[in-house]
């Protein structure tokens, strides 16, 4: 009887080695964050937001004094080539600007900020350090500058963003607006919001500019999901399969469901936020991603705005399987 469970636990063991020996390697994404001070708290955000999962090896080269209006500084376009010679990345983001509030030198002049051909001038230096960036075969991934406390310094970062957008969407890559992602309902400078997890915390640092470690997970929460957007793209236009009409095109939501009393899971795709049911997975979707996409489609003063933006969790109808509060007393 024992030589034959031994027997029987040598089998399994034989077994299980060769189903993991069959199991295909994930594929690992590799990801450059280029950044100043700002930047470098992006990139140490989504190394600890994408690291995670084992797919995504995250590089986080930063200079907290460096922009592009200042290449006698530090000059990124110069720097990137050495960058990319001696490694292969799949993805590159950017996340300049704080900095870019000062002059231009060019051709021997000093053009000041606001002045008149500081635009194309800066304009220029985002080109260049595009091109380098374009010439190693990468995704580009170019994050604007948050919004900022002081209003005039705001104002300047705007316009700056501005310009990177313009740029940026004309060669070609993708732009993600933060300020659009970290303001607060007025579109205004906000210390506090959702975190990675959902619950609101302070974010922003107390100089109006910097970012706490909540702050800079969640910068890494919304690269990541323009991350997997920007792959799975391609993947679909690989397929051959045609694209479908614009009035065919419907939001890719998460899926909601319950597992029934067999085990198996039973999940439907509502047309809208309405149904009060547990997310189970999403359609292809990030969990990240997942949740900016309830986020998107939740209407204004829904109690699934009131869920999914505050984490304000509705209370359950009288007489519910989820009513918990205390009956009413007998007469």
């Amino acid at each position: 009887m024992i030589f034959r469970a031994i027997a029987i636990a040598v089998l399994l063991f034989a077994v299980s080695l060769t189903a993991s020996a069959q199991e295909p390697e994930r594929p690992v994404t590799r990801v450059l964050v280029l950044g100043d001070a700002i930047g470098g708290g992006l990139g140490a955000g989504l190394m600890r937001i994408a690291e995670a999962s084992g797919e995504y090896e995250v590089s986080n080269r930063f200079n907290e004094q460096s922009g592009l209006a200042r290449p006698e500084v530090y000059d990124w376009p110069a720097t990137v080539p050495n960058i990319l010679g001696s490694n292969a990345y799949d993805v590159v983001v950017v996340m300049l600007g704080a900095n870019d509030t000062q002059s231009i030198r060019l051709d021997g002049l000093r053009i000041p900020f606001g002045a008149e051909g500081w635009p194309e001038a800066y304009a220029a230096q985002v080109d260049r350090l595009l091109s380098e960036l374009s010439a190693s075969g990468a995704r580009v991934i170019w994050v604007g500058p948050p919004p900022m406390r002081d209003p005039e310094y705001d104002a300047a970062v705007r316009d700056i963003a501005a310009i990177q957008r313009e740029r940026a969407e004309a060669n070609g890559f993708t732009f993600i607006d933060m300020r659009t992602e970290l303001s607060d309902a007025s579109g205004q400078y906000a210390e506090t919001g959702p975190d990675d997890t959902g619950m609101v915390r302070r974010l922003r640092g107390r100089d109006g500019i910097s970012f706490y470690k909540a702050g800079n997970n969640r910068m890494g929460q919304i690269v990541l999901a323009a991350i997997v957007s920007s792959s799975d793209a391609p993947a679909q236009q690989a397929s051959g399969q045609p694209p479908q009409d614009a009035a065919e095109q419907t939001p890719q939501v998460p899926l909601f469901g319950q597992l029934l009393m067999n085990g198996e899971t039973y999940t439907v795709q509502p047309e809208g936020v309405t149904a009060n049911a547990v997310m189970l997975t999403s359609a292809g979707l990030s969990g990240e991603a997942a949740l900016k996409a309830l986020r998107d489609i939740a209407p204004e003063g829904s109690s699934a705005e009131r869920l999914f933006k505050r984490g304000e969790a509705p209370s359950a109808p009288a007489g519910r399987a989820d009513d918990f509060s205390a009956p009413a007393p007998f007469p």
